[in-house]
């Protein structure tokens, strides 16, 4: 049976696992490297630390299996950091590192807003053409800063990347790649026609010849190991490389699949709602979900994902536990959430809530809202603000469910109106991240959403996502499966009644929104 050696090169570690062809895994590998962080809005890393950190996985993998049932590696990684690519041979032994800016640097404001006025000079809403709001973490605004203040970081460079996958790719000898997944997190892409701007890279000093090439699939082949790999990384000669999207969309393909409809629910310490259409919203841009291509594949085409984030998910509960429970653990928490339902019934509580408490980015973009409760009466009580706190996250997530073009995806309200619709008539929404081990929860989310939904372990999926976009890239016979689609976690199917409740509700909740950041915008 052969083996797929995936990498996944994350914000504070370097993943990587062997995988055969049925998803069971071999083995599994981490190493860890540093973000430098200062309170002007720095963070950066050193690329040489992603090397580093590589190499160490896969030597440490590497012992455990025959070179020749090595089937492919493939990459993916964080994505939306600008990476300037030294020119000459990689090595192990090379002490000169280059230093990537990350997707959560924030210095390039300034240089943000002054894109937007040149482009929209032009006639160019920068927002409706990337396919989601730009500001100073776009790797254009990035660049523009650097070409001023450090124009000497971005001379005598191969090129630029976006991402520690696509940099370990060019590092190998294999030319400059971008996935189309992370080229759409960059503020560079026309979301629309899948091509790089030529008006955002003018206005933001780039060289066209600059840019990385793009991939079309959802995986591709972008060369095979050499000399360079063998010295840098420590791999054998002729391997495959592949290409996978950037993590979010790996992630969304372990644990869905990236056909139109998929859809999962992630709660941890933020939480978002991703879904994959099977086009790029019409008119651009209308709502602050980031929209990121996806690779074409025969059945799906020219998807889109949308992530639709929420700030504080796992945050918000904790804080409310604190503020509300004296400091109760989650497991106390849901026997006090259990027994409210055995008292009162499944059905809201009575109050809304926003989770915003570290500001918002779904579903409005607003970095000093704050959180709210609405509807606090003589008869409140803490486990009622609680449960309405888990609610509102529910609320939030189930924004990102019913915004957009009708599509399969667009049944939340169906669902909760229709006393007709049985759970196993509606796909089941998967749910990841630590929020996804309380039952009471998972029954509000279900309730809010009109959807059933069920437990997925989440923790590896981007690496499962490697490999089965791989594995179909370079047509090999397999039988592995998104997490999703797996037997696994018994469904949580929602109470008809309750959805209707919460769906009449929704409208309110998104008002609240506006309401909540104009009494901030007052202080």
């Amino acid at each position: 049976m052969p083996f797929l050696l995936c990498l996944d090169l994350g914000t504070s570690a370097a993943k990587a696992a062997l995988l055969d062809l049925q998803g069971t895994l071999l083995a599994r590998a981490d190493s860890a490297y540093g973000t430098r962080r200062a309170p002007d809005g720095t963070a950066e890393q050193d690329t040489g630390a992603w090397e580093r950190a590589a190499r160490e996985v896969i030597t440490t993998l590497l012992a455990e299996v025959d070179a020749a049932d090595l089937a492919g590696l493939v990459l993916t990684g964080q994505m939306q950091d600008l990476v300037p690519v030294p020119a000459g041979p990689a090595a192990p032994e090379q002490a000169v590192s280059l230093r990537a800016v990350l997707y959560s640097d924030t210095r390039a404001a300034a240089e943000a807003e002054e894109l937007h006025r040149v482009l929209e000079a032009d006639g160019i809403s920068w927002d409706a053409l990337a396919g989601a709001e730009q500001d100073a973490t776009s790797c254009a605004a990035m660049h523009l800063r650097l070409l001023r203040t450090a124009p000497e970081r971005l001379s005598g460079l191969q090129g630029l990347v976006f991402g520690p996958a696509g940099h370990l790719v060019a590092r190998m000898g294999l030319g400059l790649w971008c996935d189309p997944t992370t080229a759409a997190t960059t503020g560079l892409l026309e979301l629309r026609t899948r091509r790089w701007s030529p008006a955002v890279a003018r206005a933001a000093g780039i060289e066209p010849v600059s840019l990385p090439r793009l991939t079309r699939a959802a995986g591709e082949t972008v060369g095979r190991t050499g000399p360079a790999a063998e010295a840098l990384l420590g791999l054998p000669r002729d391997l495959p490389v592949v290409l996978a999207p950037g993590d979010a969309g790996a992630t969304t393909c372990g644990i869905v699949g990236l056909e139109p409809g998929d859809a999962y629910a992630y709660l941890g310490t933020s939480g978002w709602l991703a879904a994959v259409l099977p086009e790029a919203p019409s008119g651009g841009v209308t709502s602050s979900s980031h929209h990121l291509a996806l690779g074409g594949t025969p059945a799906s085409g020219e998807s889109v994902l949308r992530i639709s984030a929420l700030l504080a998910a796992g945050a918000a509960a904790d804080w409310a536990r604190d503020a509300f429970l004296d400091g109760a653990g989650t497991a106390r928490a849901d026997e006090l959430l259990a027994a409210r339902e055995l008292e009162r019934g499944r059905g809201p509580s009575g109050l809304l809530a926003l989770p915003s408490i570290l500001g918002e980015r779904f579903p409005v973009r607003e970095a000093s809202l704050r959180g709210a409760v609405l509807g606090t009466d003589a008869q409140t009580r803490g486990i009622d603000l609680y449960a309405a706190m888990l609610e509102g996250v529910a609320h939030g997530l189930a924004h990102g469910l019913t915004h957009g073009p009708a599509h399969e995806l667009d049944t939340a309200a169906t669902a909760a109106t229709s006393v007709s619709t049985s759970a196993s008539a509606v796909r089941a929404l998967p749910v990841t991240g630590g929020g996804a081990a309380s039952g009471p929860w998972l029954r509000i989310l279900a309730d809010v959403t009109g959807r059933p939904v069920r437990t997925v372990d989440g923790a590896d999926a981007a690496l499962l996502g490697c490999a089965l976009v791989a594995a179909d890239a370079l047509g090999l016979d397999h039988d592995l499966a998104p997490l999703g689609a797996r037997d696994a976690a018994e469904t949580v199917a929602p109470d008809p009644s309750a959805a209707a409740r919460h769906a009449a509700l929704r409208p309110a909740h998104r008002a609240l929104y506006d309401a909540a950041a104009q009494v901030q915008r007052m202080r």
